[in-house]
């Protein structure tokens, strides 16, 4: 499994980072760990004189050179690319490459994050390929519990054959829960049968019949059954920006990998 891990050296990323490295050694995989900021004076130069435009260029270059080196002391065994631009197109574009992303979430910290989202929900909402959120709680020691949340969409295989690679890696059990009408039971049964390989004795499925709206239930039961991530599909109905995809970020305590 090819991973990148977008940083920005913060307490999440660190979270994120081990996460990373874990399902690399699992999956004897490859890491790539990018860094993309772009220099706060860019969006200006055009006002600069030359000696005022030197005097950033010199600043930017000792800051790649800083950044550089932050980089390589992260892992010695990861692959590392530094950018100095905009974030959100250079993550989309190296994700493009890859087969999983990993980043740390830190929540909404301000107004443009809730209206906006944050950096990690906008790479989320425009990925080609699976993102795993992990919050700056939690705690990425391992992967014994998988549960996925099963919904009625198109894309729900996709989210079950996500989670049954990785616990085909790790060793660890799945549980398939669908929050609503018993009826999606025999649906899901359906698509644990075309799994590639069963999970003898470490796949269940289960319906939860509850009051509760689906995500909170989802996570209630994560809580519960001590779930060590959890996995769901990208919401499409009514935008991902007031989709219970983002609400499940947002207040998750476990890793949230998410399916497009």
């Amino acid at each position: 499994m090819k991973i990148l891990h977008p940083t920005d050296f913060s307490q999440a990323s660190q979270k994120a980072l081990k996460l990373a490295q874990l399902l690399r050694d699992l999956t004897g995989g490859s890491l790539t760990i990018l860094h993309a900021a772009e220099p706060r004076y860019a969006s200006a130069a055009h006002f600069f004189d030359t000696q005022t435009e030197k005097i950033f260029d010199e600043a930017e270059q000792a800051w790649s050179v800083l950044m550089a080196r932050q980089l390589e002391g992260l892992d010695a065994r990861a692959q590392t690319v530094l950018e100095p631009r905009k974030p959100i197109p250079v993550i989309l574009r190296h994700a493009a490459e890859h087969d999983l992303v990993v980043m740390g979430t830190h929540g909404e910290d301000s107004l443009a994050d809730r209206l906006l989202g944050t950096t990690t929900e906008r790479v989320i909402a425009q990925s080609s390929r699976p993102v795993a959120a992990v919050p700056q709680e939690a705690n990425a020691q391992g992967l014994a519990h998988l549960l996925v949340g099963f919904g009625p969409t198109p894309g729900a295989e996709r989210v079950l054959r996500l989670a049954h690679h990785i616990a085909e890696a790790s060793g660890g059990k799945i549980t398939v829960l669908h929050v609503g009408d018993a009826d999606e039971l025999e649906r899901i049964n359906q698509a644990i049968g075309t799994l590639p390989l069963a999970l003898e004795g470490r796949l269940e499925a289960k319906v939860l019949s509850t009051a509760q709206p689906p995500a909170a239930a989802l996570l209630g039961f994560a809580y519960e059954q001590q779930a060590d991530a959890l996995f769901v599909g990208r919401s499409r109905a009514g935008g991902f920006f007031g989709s219970v995809t983002r609400w499940i970020l947002n207040h998750a305590q476990v890793p949230v990998f998410v399916q497009p």
